[in-house]
């Protein structure tokens, strides 16, 4: 016994705890870790994939064993009690801490960063006492500084002891069962094994053998760390004091250590503090008065933080209180307590690992835990109230915030894919090509894309784009390749039947396409699925090799009439998961395109020769007639003197920016002689008061403030409250391009009894609008316009009679616009009318009929014959209309759902679906790690006491919406 007692002497144990670990640890990140690691980790830095500070924490890892061994060897290789206190209070702790980091902790809050640095600082300390001889000689600055350092040593040991215990006490439980466990995993592991594969795996063999060697042993010594390593510091803080007092005294060195703790409790407590439950409970009740609204805006920077915090949480936190539910699992399983005593624990556990925790704003019912529920739920709620006060989405206006979040790991296919997500990067165009056919003064032109997905799952490419209002969209089909003959063709369907179609597809994963009008120039393009590439990895092998999915062919059809010798292009207003870059080629006509990086397309081409304007007339079957006739802006009738007019303001806070061209335009409204004006000044949920009218003589511009957000529909229908019987000439909503983001409008939208006008300062159109705004728009007579001067315009011509009666065969009761150059008169039907042989003009005169009928017929728009019947002209003329759009159907199934859908009265009915949305799946930005790097997650598992042990990763909580956008991605 005496022999065994001293061959287990302390200094054998010492020598051997160190050496024996530190040789695992050494080989295992010089053979495994580097080489499988750090060349990803450097090639992702380069690329700005990743923040540079992740290379230096795994370089740091990849030293700190090494620099330990050169220690261990040198100045301590005479000290066993050193190299103990190296390995479990400095060089175990750090590495804890950095792995932590490194795989855990992606965008630090600041009472984990305030803890880290005082461990680091700390850590430092006792490094410096270990290695010195002569510290206790040391001067009285640095004697004050070494109790400085070694009382947060002290404070932060024994507060990581007493969270690590709370996973170490369990473990000890189970001890003889999990090393069993371990035991029997390794060896039928060892018994499976194809040894054969070991010279295929090349540096993977001694990375997986050393990684499963050291899990087992770190895990054996991590046991004993919270009671080992607050030994340690004790007897360091002690040796410290001491040495401060024989300076000084005794009461002096336990002020300064008890400064220090207070200190540290202070800042603690204010730096785990979370702002979301106050700004939740701010936004929650909407201000009453203005005065309260100026107050709520003041605060606008904590509501914006306490938004952040909440929509990141999923980045910042490991978990939420009320919600740790591995704590029970944990306990119930290896220790068997009951359901009241794992409650208690897992109280005490929050108590402690606050800091690690996101405190939800609608905490869990006690019998009604759900793991992750708030890390899932609330981000999207934080979401939905940023865009209400701020009047743009999260993801907008603090991309890059969001970006950095996201961004902050240390693996480069997580990154990747969640800055796909936030970027909308998932697809890359890689050809694109316009081909123009000229016929006179109007073209046929064509868009041809090929899409290639660059992730693992399947994504839909979505396009909001404008064209110019007398465009029509004149077909779309899909293609596995650039075979024109057997690609898959559109079909000209009811919009809501359409859209059922789709979103049915989508989930069954089938190959639809999707053409929508949105408003009076606004689309939305939708392709699913870009199929994803493919990872194969041989047997044995510890990377995949990765094969590209089918590509998809796309293409798109318009006609549109020339402007100025040039075709116009489709302009964009947004894309979601497409991208284009330097690899990607462009064409028009055969020929380069001149267009940049960030360009989608040019605004537009340049027709070969010189085109001149002609006059084009449209006689319908039915007795319709369509006459378009080339008119400058110098012709067009002056506004009447008599003018009434009602100005509509948006007063939503993304007009702040436009707070200028308020004040130009309604200094030009002003200057309109003898026209009365009334102002309808609209106002947000957070504005704290009712929307008001004024007249434009009355209204000061100076004192105009805008406050939260409000869409299209929202405008009007405060318009109509307000209006008590009013009558106008016209209605001139003045916004700006956003408001379709924020969703349908909760009021119910009435078709108004004047023209409606939309005027979108600085010329941003929305991306559309929610179907019952877009009808009250164009059933009114009205449109939309990106400056005064056009709007002006349009509300002249269709108000002056004189220029319909200046065309002689346009009869008196013809409608007329304006538009695109061309004054466009709308014939109804008349008896004994031939119609004109076919042409492809046809196709603009359908759009001017279909609009012509929703203003005459607006009283009867929810019916379905009159639906029917524009539906009707829609498919007579292969166009796009707001009610009817275009699907792309692959196989029969699809054919007889569409026809289904067509015959039940609601297939007009089209859902609005959130930008960034229409996808009905929730798409994850973390990407799938490559089998080495399953092995680190391991390792860090391990670190943390068999934490994934039993929950075998369910702690982790998917990111969800946040590509999105406001998903978060």
């Amino acid at each position: 016994m005496r022999k065994v007692l001293t061959v287990i002497s302390p200094r054998v144990l010492g020598y051997g705890l160190f050496w024996s670990w530190n040789i695992i640890f050494v080989a295992f990140m010089v053979l495994g870790f580097a080489p499988q690691v750090l060349p990803d980790l450097i090639t992702a830095v380069q690329l700005g994939t990743i923040p540079i500070q992740f290379l230096v924490f795994g370089i740091t890892l990849t030293l700190i064993p090494i620099v330990a061994v050169i220690l261990g060897a040198t100045r301590l290789r005479r000290s066993p009690g050193g190299l103990v206190i190296l390995w479990y209070a400095v060089q175990a702790p750090l590495m804890f801490m950095l792995a932590l980091r490194f795989f855990l902790f992606r965008d630090l809050t600041p009472a984990v960063a305030f803890l880290m640095t005082i461990a680091t600082l700390g850590m430092a300390t006792l490094l410096w006492q270990i290695l010195d001889q002569n510290i206790d000689a040391r001067g009285a600055v640095l004697t004050h500084v070494r109790v400085i350092g070694l009382t947060l040593l002290l404070v932060i040991d024994l507060y990581g002891s007493l969270w690590v215990a709370f996973y170490t006490v369990p473990v000890i439980g189970e001890s003889w069962n999990i090393l069993g466990q371990i035991l029997r995993g390794i060896w039928e592991a060892l018994v499976r094994f194809d040894w054969r594969d070991l010279l295929r795996m090349g540096w993977a063999a001694p990375f997986a053998f050393l990684g499963t060697l050291l899990f087992a042993y770190t895990a054996t010594l991590f046991v004993g760390a919270p009671i080992a390593v607050p030994i340690i510091a004790v007897y360091a803080w002690q040796r410290g004091v001491r040495a401060l007092v024989a300076r000084t005294n005794a009461l002096r060195a336990s002020a300064l250590a008890a400064v220090v703790v207070v200190a540290c409790a202070l800042i603690f407590a204010q730096t785990t503090q979370q702002p979301q439950r106050a700004v939740f409970a701010l936004l929650k009740i909407a201000p009453t008065n203005p005065n309260e609204a100026r107050a709520m805006l003041d605060q606008q920077d904590a509501i914006r933080a306490g938004l952040l915090n909440t929509y990141l949480a999923q980045f910042r936190y490991i978990s939420a209180v009320g919600e740790v539910q591995h704590i029970r699992d944990l306990y119930t399983s290896m220790l068997k307590l009951s359901p009241p005593q794992t409650a208690s624990v897992e109280q005490a556990y929050e108590s402690v690992a606050r800091p690690f925790l996101y405190e939800p704003v609608n905490p869990p019912a006690t019998d009604n835990r759900v793991d992750g529920r708030a890390l899932r739920e609330e981000p999207a709620q934080a979401a939905k109230l940023y865009r209400d006060f701020f009047d743009e989405r999260i993801i907008d206006g603090e991309h890059d915030t969001i970006a950095n979040a996201v961004r902050s790991t240390w693996s480069r296919t997580q990154a990747e894919a969640a800055l796909q997500a936030v970027d909308d990067r998932e697809i890359l165009l890689t050809r694109q090509e316009i081909t123009i056919t000229e016929n006179n003064d109007w073209a046929d032109v064509e868009l041809y894309e090929v899409y290639q997905n660059q992730t693992d799952m399947r994504q839909e490419v979505v396009y909001y784009f404008s064209l110019p209002e007398s465009a029509v969209v004149t077909g779309v089909w899909l293609g596995n390749g650039t075979n024109r003959a057997t690609r898959f063709a559109y079909r000209v369907a009811p919009r809501g039947a359409a859209q059922a179609v789709y979103r049915n597809e989508v989930r069954r994963n089938m190959d639809p396409a999707l053409v929508e009008q949105i408003g009076p120039r606004q689309y939305r393009l939708r392709v699913f699925p870009i199929e994803p590439r493919r990872w194969t990895r041989e047997r044995g092998a510890m990377s995949s090799t990765i094969t590209d999915g089918p590509a998809m062919h796309m293409w798109l059809t318009y006609r549109v009439l020339v402007r100025e010798n040039t075709w116009a292009l489709p302009h964009l207003a947004e894309k979601r998961n497409v991208y284009w870059d330097a690899r990607t080629t462009r064409l028009v006509n055969g020929m380069p395109m001149n267009a940049d990086g960030e360009t989608w397309l040019p605004v537009s081409i340049a027709a070969t020769p010189p085109i001149k304007a002609t006059i084009h007339r449209v006689d319908f079957a039915n007795g319709e007639t369509v006459i378009a006739r080339p008119v400058a802006a110098s012709e067009l009738p002056k506004l009447p003197p008599t003018l009434k007019l009602a100005i509509v303001l948006d007063r939503s806070r993304s007009m702040q920016k436009h707070a200028a061209e308020v004040k130009t335009t309604l200094a030009r409204l002003a200057q309109i002689s003898g026209a009365a004006m009334d102002v309808y000044l609209t106002s947000s949920q957070y504005r704290g008061e009712t929307p008001t009218r004024i007249s434009l003589r009355e209204l000061d511009v100076n004192s105009i403030t805008y406050i939260g957000g409000q869409n299209a529909g929202e405008l009007l229908a405060q318009y109509e409250q307000l209006r008590a019987g009013n009558a106008y000439d016209a209605i001139l909503v003045i916004t700006d391009g956003s408001g379709y983001e924020l969703g349908e409008p909760t009021v119910k939208i009435a078709v108004p009894n004047a023209p409606v006008w939309m005027l979108h300062l600085g010329g941003e159109l929305p991306l559309g609008y929610d179907d019952a705004t877009l009808e009250a728009i164009q059933a009114s007579g009205g449109g939309a316009a990106g400056d005064i001067e056009d709007a002006l315009a349009r509300i002249a011509v269709g108000l002056g009679r004189n220029l319909v009666a200046s065309l002689g065969d346009a009869p008196a009761n013809a409608t007329a616009d304006w538009v695109d150059g061309y004054a466009w008169f709308t014939v109804p039907a008349r008896a004994n009318n031939s119609s004109t042989a076919p042409d492809g003009f046809a196709t603009f005169a359908a759009r001017r009929v279909i609009l012509d009928t929703m203003y005459r017929e607006r009283a009867s728009l929810k019916q379905l014959k009159t639906l029917d019947h524009l539906h009707a002209l829609a498919m007579q003329n292969s166009i796009v209309t707001p009610y009817s759009s275009m699907i792309v159907l692959v196989n029969a199934q699809q054919e007889q759902l569409l026809k289904k859908l067509e015959q039940q009265g609601d297939r007009f009915d089209r859902e609005v679906e959130e930008v960034g949305e229409t996808v009905p799946q929730a798409a994850s930005i973390t990407a799938v790690p490559e089998p080495h790097e399953w092995l680190l997650l391991a390792l860090a598992a391990a670190m943390l006491g068999w934490y994934a042990y039993k929950r075998r990763g369910q702690w982790a909580v998917s990111s969800g919406a946040v590509n999105s956008s406001e998903r978060l991605l």
